[in-house]
């Protein structure tokens, strides 16, 4: 009797065969693994290429563009523009949303001022309102209308509005539940 073990199928023994080299089924084996790997940096080399290259064409002819983080939106997205308002009619703040549409539903984005006064992370301040769960209403006849907002440093900045959006619906955050607003032609009043 072989003081060996059998070898389960699939796999290269690692044993020494006479003369001390390793087997031809491991040698095969080791090789595969080397190309699969060869060809998992080429990939990922060509991935760092197209993002350091921005948004332009790259070797290849295809056009690429640059990640920054792992947010929805980017330059292409549509946007809205809401403005949170002050009982006495004034702007309080301003805030970009992004109108997605996922499948036959359409949702856009918020943040609850309440939650990031209470030191919330920003992930967590986030409102979504989905078309199938509170009714609104998108106006485009503004759509392609280029607005100016300022950062929090005063810096100017531009955002081409997709239009306005209306909802009759109370809106309220789920997460601190002291949020409860409606929007009218953009415009986000408190209840």
């Amino acid at each position: 009797m072989s003081d060996t073990k059998p070898v389960p199928r699939g796999t290269a023994p690692e044993v020494l065969v006479r003369g001390g080299t390793t087997s031809g089924a491991h040698d095969r084996q080791r090789a595969e693994s080397a190309h699969a790997s060869e060809l998992g940096r080429q990939r990922l080399a060509r991935q760092e290429r197209a993002a350091a290259a921005g948004p332009t064409l790259n070797e290849d002819g295809f056009q690429v563009a640059k990640l920054h983080s792992l947010k929805l939106m980017d330059s292409a997205s549509p946007r809205l523009v809401l403005y949170y308002m002050n009982r006495d009619r004034t702007v309080k703040q301003e805030c970009v949303s992004e109108l997605v549409v996922a499948g036959t539903d359409e949702l856009f984005t918020m943040v609850c001022p309440k939650c990031l006064e209470r030191g919330e992370p920003m992930g967590q301040c986030q409102m979504k309102i989905h078309k199938s769960h509170r009714k609104f209403d998108l106006d485009v006849r503004k759509a392609g209308t280029v607005v100016e907002l300022r950062d929090p440093d005063g810096v100017p900045f531009h955002v081409r509005i997709c239009g306005t959006v209306s909802c009759d619906d109370i809106i309220a955050c789920d997460t601190c539940g002291l949020f409860r607003v409606r929007i009218h032609d953009s415009k986000v009043w408190e209840v």
